[in-house]
């Protein structure tokens, strides 16, 4: 008998076991907020073509995510850039397939979509979030998408110019299984 309870219970936990940070969609209860909240299992990792030794400019990235509470659904984009100039940092200009993709104004930490911390983990702290709220139309249009690019104005010694990260997404999952969720 406590051995098929035993099996029982192992059963039912691994029944419960989250999907592994790597799997294209993953969902989680976050427990700060109650919320739970659906999200690519890594974000979209993008590049930028750096000149000179200087790597920690070189990623950007992006992801869509999904909160919910008790049956309020909410989409949100989350885009981080590295950090660039000094003052408050410029709105970012994301496009699909070269067409520029939308957006209402960002809110510029994860409170603004009602968390306590970004959806995503991310290895560097020197990045900037941006947050915005969106919709499934949006959703869809990132599912289908072969490119997707960030642009962020900065101001250098040179002058202004516009840092450009990239991704080619024809080969990726996760953005169609996120829109399939």
């Amino acid at each position: 008998m406590t051995s098929a309870l035993a099996a029982l219970a192992t059963l039912l936990l691994n029944g419960c076991a989250a999907l592994p940070d790597d799997a294209p969609y993953v969902e989680q209860l976050d427990a700060e907020t109650g919320l739970t909240i659906g999200r690519l299992g890594r974000p979209i990792e993008l590049y930028r073509e750096v000149f000179g030794k200087d790597n920690s400019e070189r990623f950007g990235f992006i992801g869509p995510f999904e909160t919910n509470q008790m049956g309020k659904r909410e989409l949100f984009l989350w885009v981080a850039t590295p950090t660039l100039g000094e003052g408050a940092p410029a709105t970012p200009k994301v496009t699909l397939d070269g067409s520029v993709l939308e957006l209402g104004e960002p809110g510029h930490g994860a409170d603004f979509a009602g968390l306590r911390r970004s959806p995503y983990k991310i290895p560097m702290t020197w990045l900037t979030s941006f947050y915005f709220r969106i919709d499934a139309g949006v959703v869809e249009r990132l599912a289908a998408a072969g490119s997707i690019a960030v642009e962020i104005p900065e101001t250098t010694r040179t002058g202004n110019v516009t840092a450009l990260y990239a991704a080619q997404l024809a080969d990726d999952p996760r953005l169609r299984a996120f829109a399939a969720r």
